[in-house]
């Protein structure tokens, strides 16, 4: 608990500085500024957890437990078609004594608990066009996208911690074309906001969807049923491509995506092919793959998400599979949320992996955005 208290004092005093713009903004009312808090705290009962890192970087320490998982808070400004984002982030420390994986990114120099994911200014003219510049998400991979505070599952698959960048120091441009969307960026590599955060490599990646049906988004399970979208059925498909350094140099990655919403009905699936490449020739043992479908019923007029997930993973020349369950219930202040989930693996025992683990967890959230 006294860990969790020094996760909470560090993102607030941290944030402070950025929750100072809301107060300078408000005086602009004539230029019509809009300025929102950010927030989301999320408080875990850990009822069991049997971690295995090779698998999943963000497993919790093993054995039950009460912790404060994460605390984000910022400020999100909106001036004409200027957007300036700041949001701090803390986390609980993983089964490796760390509170990020090796590849979470935004880190600040010489602050363990606490880092900047999305902190960013935007230039954004049209729909169809804006421009990024700071530190921002990744565009790469369907999971990567929803924020943590509206997953279905209180984790996300194992194989995204364990394989995938998430926020990075670089510059963006995207836009929504209707049918289609598209982002793509330029990024340091580094994980690290210090010095040298341009002398640890750059990476490239880029994302297109197409929802040739109808509107279906990032989180098609909180459409409200008085949605004129809502009886038809839909879908969207994507694909993500990155190349450059990830945990290694030279590292491409591919990874296409589905997601279909018919009534109360969501299901989301996708796979990631990673491997480092020398030239023409791919780097043996540096193969990486990870799929999951998640199918799922939103109930109660929205109050109620009941979500499957099955999920595989291999690297090392070793398979890890992944099966689970979650609960998503909304209070009538939906900003008020209740989660309850549990996953297990299997695996082969390997120098690096324990074979099977498992974790089982209730979470409150709050959710201001």
């Amino acid at each position: 608990m006294n860990q969790a208290r020094g996760v909470g004092r560090a993102v607030v005093a941290l944030a402070a500085a950025a929750a100072g713009l809301a107060p300078r903004v408000a005086l602009a009312d004539d230029a019509q500024v809009d300025a929102r808090l950010l927030l989301l705290v999320q408080g875990d009962a850990m009822l069991a957890s049997k971690p295995d890192l090779a698998a999943d970087p963000q497993d919790a320490p093993a054995g039950p437990a009460l912790r404060l998982r994460t605390v984000q808070v910022g400020d999100d400004v909106t001036l004409g078609d200027f957007r300036l984002r700041v949001l701090f982030e803390g986390q609980a420390s993983t089964a490796a004594g760390v509170p990020f994986t090796p590849l979470s990114g935004g880190r600040l120099p010489s602050v363990e608990s606490v880092r900047t994911t999305e902190t960013f200014a935007a230039w954004v003219p049209t729909r169809a066009f804006r421009l990024d510049v700071g530190s921002l998400r990744v565009p790469f991979s369907l999971s990567r996208q929803v924020p943590a505070g509206d997953l279905r599952f209180p984790e996300g698959p194992p194989f995204v911690a364990a394989f995938l960048p998430d926020f990075r120091l670089g510059a963006a441009a995207g836009g929504d074309l209707g049918e289609l969307g598209y982002r793509v960026a330029v990024m340091s590599a580094s994980t690290v906001l210090d010095r040298d955060v341009f002398d640890r490599g750059v990476l490239v990646a880029g994302r297109l969807w197409a929802e040739p049906l109808g509107p279906v988004g990032l989180t098609p399970w909180r459409r409200a049923e008085t949605d004129p979208w809502y009886d038809w059925f839909r879908f969207a498909a994507g694909l993500s491509v990155l190349y450059g350094t990830v945990a290694a140099p030279d590292t491409l990655a591919v990874d296409p995506d589905f997601t279909a919403q018919w009534r109360v009905f969501v299901v989301t699936a996708e796979y990631i092919y990673a491997a480092r490449y020398h030239g023409t020739a791919v780097v043996a043992g540096s193969t990486q793959q990870g799929a999951v479908v998640e199918p799922g019923l939103t109930l109660l007029g929205r109050r109620l998400d009941v979500t499957a997930r099955a999920d595989w993973e291999r690297a090392g020349g070793a398979d890890v599979w992944g099966a689970g369950a979650a609960l998503t219930a909304y209070a009538p202040d939906p900003r008020l949320r209740l989660h309850a989930g549990f996953e297990r693996r299997w695996a082969q025992a390997t120098p690096t992996s324990t074979g099977a683990s498992y974790w089982a967890l209730v979470r409150l959230s709050v959710v201001i955005d």
